[in-house]
């Protein structure tokens, strides 16, 4: 989808807080929080302390709120219609996309919401076409996500030259990439800066490391072959900083190259 301006966001179609525009963003709360952690931690019996156990996020409230204006009745209660239409309770979750300079590294980023509640009085500032509505959402999944994917490129040495893939990971969570390999021959792929190394022997041909789902599969037929992963591996993943990646191929007709694909997310 194309990019938002900034300071701007939409749900449902509502685009809010272009100039000029009859729906403004007051504030956005719930961004930039840390969703509640759910610990497993267990109380020693007669110790000080606690067993550490693992913790998970809860999900995320995202509170909107909007001042709605009108330069006459018919147009103020239309705007109010359309946000009412909006964020209409009930529903599925949705994208609440925004671009908000300074979160998710200044781009277009997106939460899957549901609205909870909604209030707004109606005052003197009612009765001149004014309302502030305050609009309470709510994600079950307290990840933030970039809404472009990331895509980025690497070829092995051929002809003299040493490529590196140099990037910087902007996510706050560490990305697992799908790296889909094109003319491919017992290739190692690792991160210098980590000493991270991920190889396949033997194997040769279209290959696809899917690091989410932690398979190595025939990109054209999707065998797995996770039994030629090489000891010692470990599937790529990418914190959040430097980078610097190098690939290393058996093939002796033209380079491989490695396609990169994920999507930033933040916490």
């Amino acid at each position: 989808m194309a990019e938002l301006d900034n300071w701007t966001a939409e749900y449902a179609g509502l685009v809010m807080g272009e100039p000029d525009s009859a729906i403004s963003i007051v504030a956005v709360d719930g961004l930039v929080s840390l969703p509640d952690v759910r610990t497993s931690d267990l109380t020693l019996v007669q110790q000080h302390g606690m067993y550490p156990g693992d913790d998970y996020l809860n999900g995320r409230t995202v509170t909107l709120t909007l001042e709605v204006y009108g330069s006459t009745d018919a147009e103020f209660a239309q705007e109010l219609g359309r946000v009412y239409a909006a964020f209409a309770p009930t529903g599925p979750e949705k994208p609440l996309r925004f671009r908000l300079p300074g979160l998710a590294a200044g781009a277009t980023a997106f939460v899957n919401v549901r609205p909870r509640r909604r209030s707004g009085p109606v005052d003197l500032n009612f009765a001149h076409r004014v309302c502030n509505i305050v609009v309470e959402l709510f994600a079950t999944d307290p990840h933030i996500y970039g809404d472009a994917l990331v895509s980025l490129t690497l070829s092995s040495p051929w002809a003299g030259s040493t490529p590196k893939l140099r990037f910087t990971q902007l996510g706050s969570v560490p990305a697992l990439p799908v790296i889909t390999l094109d003319n491919a021959k017992d290739c190692v792929l690792t991160d210098e800066i980590t000493g991270w190394y991920f190889g396949m022997v033997p194997l040769a041909g279209g290959i696809t490391i899917n690091s989410p789902a932690q398979r190595v599969t025939a990109t054209a037929t999707g065998t797995v072959h996770n039994d030629r992963i090489t000891p010692g591996s470990v599937w790529p993943e990418y914190s959040f900083g430097e980078h610097r990646l190098s690939l290393t191929s058996g093939a002796v007709t033209r380079a491989t190259t490695a396609v990169f694909t994920w999507r930033n997310r933040w916490v």
